[in-house]
């Protein structure tokens, strides 16, 4: 017997490939028969597919959990760059604010200065724009 063809034995009772694989990894194939290769099976069914299932069990719970933790560090993250963009514009617009009014102050004594002219001018388009 080939090993594609216990393999595809094993398969119409359920088993993956890479499992029947293990199972017959022990079996010399060119001797066996059918009864051979359902005793092997059977004593690979026991407790070793169990302990497999359970470690891979195990391992999709922890990538769970990861993707899990994974997600609540994006939420936050999301969260405290909104709230710092908002806490940003806010204080960009105090601070424009008290400029323009110390320099609506100072032009009444003269005082011109093109780059505040300029900040003053691009902040309003860009409360308008928002």
């Amino acid at each position: 017997m080939l090993k594609r063809e216990a393999i595809a034995f094993a398969q119409q009772y359920g088993w993956t490939g890479k499992d029947a694989e293990r199972a017959l990894a022990g079996l010399d194939l060119k001797l066996a028969s059918q009864n051979d290769l359902v005793n092997v099976l059977l004593q690979f069914a026991g407790p070793e597919l169990l302990e497999r299932q359970r470690l891979q069990g195990a391992q999709k719970g922890q990538v769970t959990k990861k993707t899990n933790q994974l997600k609540k560090v994006q939420t936050e993250f999301a969260d405290k760059v909104a709230e710092y963009e908002e806490t940003i514009a806010l204080e960009r617009s105090q601070f424009v604010d008290v400029i323009a009014r110390l320099y609506g102050f100072g032009n009444r004594f003269g005082l011109q200065d093109p780059w505040i002219e300029t900040l003053l001018n691009q902040y309003a388009k860009y409360k308008k724009s928002a």
